[in-house]
């Protein structure tokens, strides 16, 4: 019918708006957060658009649920300012008829949020598991960036370069400070490059350069000039494989009757489910009053959705720290949500009759 393919035009535009501006908001904010990792020296350059991509489809399952019931929401709350939701209700097409167009483009929606919370986010997770790992058993060298202090993993060294070639590797007018058994010492020099012998072992080597040695507050400094200066690096260790409830694929998560995994499938399950009942749920909250051109409405729509979130939430941790049974916090949050869903229904429905008997 006419009312179904414009309501869904609609529903579609706005939700691509909606999830086209949060998904910027989101960016932005890790973004900043991974500079300022890149700055303290706890992530390298090359890796930032990389755990950008990783941090983002973590997010996306919650930024699309929010889409979804926004884009629902705003057509109809339109619809309703406008009048055009009287006409239909008025024409015999009831409120409870208003379903069917909205779960045929909210299942769909839901269905890719499952996807991506049970299978994309938890391979998303492994890979950003190894490629963490990948970057600790990298050189120190590989967390210099110029114009910035950099300091190595273990503490003992901070780096400044001016400028750095990446074809080369090669850092000019370097500047390091290293402690060692409390003496304190200072090398600067003109340039300097990583070099890996046959052996495996791995140095720093300066070149024109003076290494100040001694104690802060005592005057005995020592200084030395040199043309060449090679400073070994300790051996990083690769370490194990990191795994952890997070990159645990669906299968695993099912066979595994631990909280900690059990909540963990709560939470993967939980919010395409929320997803859908809010979108649901919107229907009832679109209503704007069209003589007063007020609507409530989108407050309580949004006091709902953070008791929802938050609901889904604090049963998720019960579930993990082992206070509440599975399935009680599986069920629990949903139903109550199905219980508000019916109700707003009731009340509308019982509104509208109320006002067609008066006029």
């Amino acid at each position: 019918m006419l009312y179904r393919r414009a309501l869904t035009r609609e529903m579609g535009l706005a939700t691509g708006a909606v999830l086209t501006v949060l998904i910027a908001i989101a960016l932005v904010v890790l973004f900043i957060r991974l500079l300022g990792d890149v700055a303290r020296g706890e992530l390298a350059n090359e890796a930032v658009f990389a755990f950008l991509g990783f941090s983002l489809l973590y997010f996306l399952p919650v930024l699309m649920t929010i889409a979804l019931f926004a884009g629902v929401l705003l057509p109809l709350s339109r619809m309703w300012r406008d009048s055009e939701m009287v006409i239909w209700l008025n024409a015999g097409l009831s409120l409870t008829q208003w379903m069917r167009p909205v779960l045929t483009f909210a299942v769909p929606f839901s269905l890719v949020i499952l996807l991506l919370t049970l299978v994309l986010n938890p391979w998303a997770q492994t890979k950003k598991s190894e490629y963490r790992q990948d970057l600790r058993s990298r050189s120190e060298s590989s967390l210099i960036a110029p114009g910035l202090f950099a300091e190595s993993s273990a503490g003992q060294r901070v780096y400044y370069v001016e400028s750095l070639n990446p074809l080369t590797g090669i850092v000019r007018n370097v500047f390091m400070q290293s402690r060692i058994d409390g003496q304190l010492g200072l090398v600067v020099a003109r340039e300097g490059s990583h070099t890996q012998l046959p052996d495996g072992s791995r140095y720093l080597v300066f070149k024109d350069g003076r290494r100040y040695e001694g104690i802060p507050g005592q005057l005995d400094y020592r200084i030395v000039q040199f043309e060449r200066y090679w400073m070994r690096l300790d051996p990083v260790a690769a370490g194990g494989k990191e795994t952890g409830i997070r990159q645990a694929p669906p299968g695993e998560l099912i066979g595994d009757a631990s909280p900690p995994a059990r909540a963990e499938l709560l939470w993967r399950l939980g919010v395409p489910l929320s997803a859908l009942i809010l979108a649901v749920m919107a229907i009832p909250l679109s209503f704007v009053n069209t003589r007063a051109r007020r609507s409530y409405g989108l407050v309580i729509a949004l006091l709902l959705y953070f008791v929802y979130s938050n609901l889904l939430s604090l049963s998720q941790a019960w579930v993990a720290q082992g206070r509440l049974n599975p399935w009680a916090g599986m069920l629990s949050s949903h139903l109550l949500m199905l219980f508000a869903v019916v109700a707003l229904f009731y009340m509308r429905t019982r509104q509208h009759g109320a006002r067609r008997r008066r006029s």
